[in-house]
């Protein structure tokens, strides 16, 4: 039985298509075959007898090339499988019957001729069981055509030589009969197992595809919570300086020209072997966004100092130099209340706390020197004092570009790191350029 519906189309189509390329195989061996009988049997019939067998089995070959050609790729409903199927079946049933017949026939008198025969038809047979299991009912219609009639024609010698020759000839047969149907279920388990497999690669495929589905949603998810949460950062961050700078008139667009100061620095020294580690992308983002911070410290101090027409005195001066430490306290608090470490506001931590401190030891709040100060902290220093210097003050008159950048190069190793000075000075007219653009 070679039952063919939709449940098992994928399979069967398999299996025909499989045979279906060796089918041209199968039909030039057969073709090569046929001139070996007609030769053995040459002299055991009228030889136009003969001619017309082969003649017949030739065309009957053109006719299966014919079919194979128009429709060899026509396998793929369950009627077209249908089709082929019977297709094989009476070719194979036609072909195997006129060998079956030829031998019943033709069957040559020499015993030498006959052992000749016998070998070709066992070849034949031999052959049709390996390239027969993907299709079994024309393998046992083209078997069974072939070899009975030629058991029959060996057992009727009625002597003990061919009544052997006719057992051993049916031992075969059965012996193909049972390599073919064991060749044929092996086919069709490994055809099985390959779509069963096939079917759970398209379902792992299909849920694999649903769960990348829904981790890009997530993702995408995520990722807005996450750009919406860094927005309110960054725009806390700002109005907590403008609350701090508001106290403070005539400030004006510092905040804006100090945190683009800060960055532009940033990014010149980034290859400098000794910023290189700290100034990596994340870090230059989070400087640029926390240089605003770096007074936030002034909230802390009373309003008749901060707010103060004119020259502080030396005590309202030491008031006035604790808001670097007001405002590096309120946000290592703000640090302190998170379940981990924060890297940004550590850094806005070392800007608010360390932008007063100066190169040579002289600084405030803690007096630190050289290295010590953190790197983010000696930006924010220049930056500062260069905007400090450019705008008018209450107690002084705006410096020029040139005064500004001349009083930075005279507080090189002195205030201000030398290398951060060497920067400043390569880029000092894009400096000129963002006081311009950002001016009160």
């Amino acid at each position: 039985m070679f039952r063919i519906d939709a449940g098992n189309l994928a399979v069967r189509s398999e299996q025909l298509r499989a045979r279906l390329k060796l089918f041209p195989y199968m039909v030039l061996g057969q073709m090569l075959a046929e001139p070996i009988f007609v030769w053995l049997m040459w002299d055991a019939d009228l030889h136009r007898h003969l001619l017309l067998w082969i003649g017949c089995a030739y065309l009957l070959h053109v006719a299966e090339l014919v079919t194979w050609l128009g429709y060899r790729e026509r396998t793929g409903t369950v009627g077209e499988c249908l089709e082929w199927s019977r297709r094989f079946l009476w070719f194979a049933l036609v072909i195997g019957m006129m060998w079956g017949f030829g031998t019943l026939f033709f069957f040559p008198v020499l015993l030498l001729d006959q052992v000749l025969l016998i070998c070709v038809m066992l070849g034949l047979a031999a052959g049709a069981t390996t390239m027969n299991a993907t299709h079994p009912p024309a393998f046992y219609a083209y078997l069974l055509g072939l070899m009975l009639p030629l058991i029959f024609r060996v057992a009727v010698e009625q002597d003990e030589t061919h009544l052997a020759l006719a057992i051993m000839l049916l031992l075969f047969m059965v012996v193909m009969l049972g390599a073919g149907q064991f060749l044929s279920k092996l086919v069709m388990h490994s055809l099985r197992q390959r779509f069963e497999n096939l079917s759970l690669a398209q379902q792992l495929a299909r849920l694999n595809d649903g769960l990348e589905s829904k981790v890009r949603e997530r993702t995408e998810q995520l990722q807005h919570q996450t750009e919406e949460v860094s927005r309110i950062r960054d725009v806390t961050i700002i109005a907590m300086a403008t609350m701090a700078e508001t106290r403070d008139n005539e400030t004006g667009n510092h905040l804006r020209r100090t945190q683009t100061y800060i960055r532009a620095l940033a990014v010149k020294l980034r290859q400098h072997p000794r910023f290189r580690e700290f100034l990596n992308d994340d870090n230059i983002e989070s400087l640029y966004k926390l240089a605003p911070l770096h007074d936030i410290g002034k909230v802390g101090i009373p309003d008749h100092i901060l707010l103060k027409q004119g020259k502080l005195t030396p005590e309202e001066y030491e008031i006035m130099k604790q808001h670097p430490r007001i405002g590096g306290d309120a946000l290592a608090a703000a640090e302190a209340s998170l379940p981990a470490p924060s890297r940004f506001l550590h850094i806005g931590r070392e800007i608010a706390s360390g932008h007063h401190e100066k190169w040579d030891g002289s600084g405030y709040p803690q007096g630190l020197k050289g290295d010590e100060i953190p790197i983010s902290a000696r930006l924010m220093a220049l930056a500062d004092v260069y905007d400090a210097l450019i705008c008018k003050r209450v107690y002084k008159k705006a410096f020029s570009h040139e005064d500004a950048v001349a009083f930075i190069v005279d507080g090189r190793g002195k205030h201000f790191d030398p290398d951060v000075v060497d920067a400043f000075l390569a880029i000092q007219d894009e400096f000129r350029q963002i006081a311009e653009r950002f001016s009160d």
